[in-house]
């Protein structure tokens, strides 16, 4: 739909886009980016009033929604580097896979 503007179920061109999909916070005074993911990372601090961990918060969405059938698409914004960040501490959560072809092959 992004960029065809066109969906691909109905074929409408009728289409809704929210820019950044947002949340109420815990507090409901104002709203915050619904992100991609978000997950505890140690810092490293040793300092007895230093954070020992900090919260990494991945990018956010952005949707593209048909008005007439409801099909909606996801999109993943400005979230590349918190997630490479993320999959490089113990236990991710987050993995990189990369599809491509893995060289040439032996013959």
């Amino acid at each position: 739909m992004k960029n065809s503007r066109q969906c691909p179920k109905c074929q409408s061109r009728k289409l809704w886009v929210v820019q950044r999909v947002e949340q109420p916070d815990s507090e409901y005074s104002k709203t915050n980016p619904l992100h991609v993911t978000s997950q505890y990372v140690l810092t490293g601090n040793t300092e007895p009033m230093g954070a020992a961990a900090a919260l990494v918060k991945a990018g956010f969405f952005e949707t593209w929604i048909c008005a007439l059938c409801g099909f909606t698409e996801w999109y993943a914004r400005d979230a590349n580097q918190a997630l490479a960040q993320l999959a490089s501490q113990p236990g991710a959560r987050v993995h990189y896979l990369d599809g491509g072809p893995a060289g040439t092959p032996y013959r």
